[in-house]
């Protein structure tokens, strides 16, 4: 009974030996234009992290390969997820055979390599994103790597999706089917509270492409909005205007906008004031906040604000003192407080002579 014992165990390793030689087995790496494609895929820059001028030189380098340039980033992309994909795998083993075999048998196997972030998988996936309509092809590949296990390789992910916004979005330009198929990836991400910010607020702005799909996503981002960061509940308030508008006032958005409205970041309090416009949602309390913030030291803020009062028509009266002091101001915002008041002074008028 014991030497089957023995036979048994070392059985177990040997499966385990030769399971691990495959998952380990490195992937062919075809040259390209000379070089391997690794040392292609290494050499690339993250776009942020270099000069505009060196980021559209990237660019065109890539886009000048044509569409062999992107077969070979998007067999990079789907590289590095078979390698997380191996490394999950062999940790989940891992832990359950480590229970199993004997200590001297344990020790001969590798421990699982730590979790690789960022690097020339995201490097890759960032460049296609930059390569716009050119990178289309490499949609599929992208699309598997919403499951990484790894945020920033998501999260670089989900910006390919977004990216460069608006209706040029590729998301707004997908087919409906794998549209959809994308969506349980996207809300996860919104929900991940273990993951950086930029994950969830990326994830979800791309739940504003999917207007046909309100009565499962609305209640996802009305959760968002009591996410710690303000640029989650920000980027949930602009998707739930979005797809369900009807929402904002019956949902208290109003005062949740006005909260990053008061933000010291002026990129994310801005962007709250113009919402704030666009929804003209629980004016009571938009119109004094955004009236608070003509005050605002940061000309984008003050600037955007007086803007968005504007769209508060109906209290024209209350908004024009205001104005009138922002607009003595020689900077920026005075100079947009003095283009409002120009559009707000005759619905001033119009509302005095209304009849009460």
């Amino acid at each position: 009974m014991r030497r089957k014992r023995v036979i048994l165990v070392i059985g177990v390793f040997v499966v385990i030996l030769g399971g691990l030689a495959w998952l380990l087995v490195p992937a062919p790496d075809p040259l390209f234009h000379g070089k391997p494609e690794s040392e292609w895929i290494k050499s690339i820059s993250y776009g942020v992290s270099i000069s505009d001028a060196e980021n559209q030189e990237q660019v065109k380098r890539w886009r000048d390969f044509g569409p062999e340039g992107v077969r070979v980033l998007a067999r990079a992309v789907d590289k590095a997820n078979h390698h997380h994909r191996s490394q999950r795998t062999y940790r989940k083993v891992y832990r359950r055979v480590s229970a199993m075999l004997p200590g001297f048998l344990v020790r001969l196997l590798p421990a699982p390599a730590p979790l690789v972030t960022s690097g020339p998988p995201t490097n890759a996936i960032d460049l296609l994103s930059r390569l716009g309509k050119d990178a289309e092809s490499a949609a599929p590949a992208v699309a598997r790597a919403l499951k990484s296990e790894d945020s920033g390789v998501r999260n670089i992910a989900i910006g390919f999706f977004i990216s460069p916004g608006s209706e040029d979005a590729r998301l707004s330009r997908m087919k409906q089917k794998e549209k959809r198929n994308l969506l349980s990836d996207f809300i996860r991400a919104v929900e991940d509270k273990g993951a950086n910010w930029a994950l969830r607020s990326n994830a979800a702005v791309a739940l504003k492409y999917y207007p046909e799909q309100r009565e499962t996503i609305a209640p996802v981002l009305l959760k968002a909005l009591q996410d710690p960061s303000p640029w989650v509940r920000q980027c949930a308030a602009e998707s739930l205007y979005g797809v369900a508008p009807d929402l904002m006032s019956k949902s208290g958005v109003a005062p949740i906008v006005i909260g990053v409205l008061r933000d010291p970041d002026d990129q994310i309090a801005s962007r709250a004031a113009f919402l704030l416009g666009e929804m003209r949602a629980q004016p009571a309390l938009a119109v004094p906040a955004l009236i608070e913030s003509l005050e605002n030291t940061n000309s984008l803020v003050d600037s955007t604000a007086a803007q968005a009062l504007v769209r508060f028509k109906e209290q024209a009266e209350v908004i024009i003192p205001a104005l009138e002091k922002a607009a003595q101001r020689k900077d920026n915002g005075g100079g947009w407080a003095r283009s409002a008041l120009e559009q707000l002074e005759p619905q001033a008028a119009a509302n005095r002579g209304a009849p009460k």
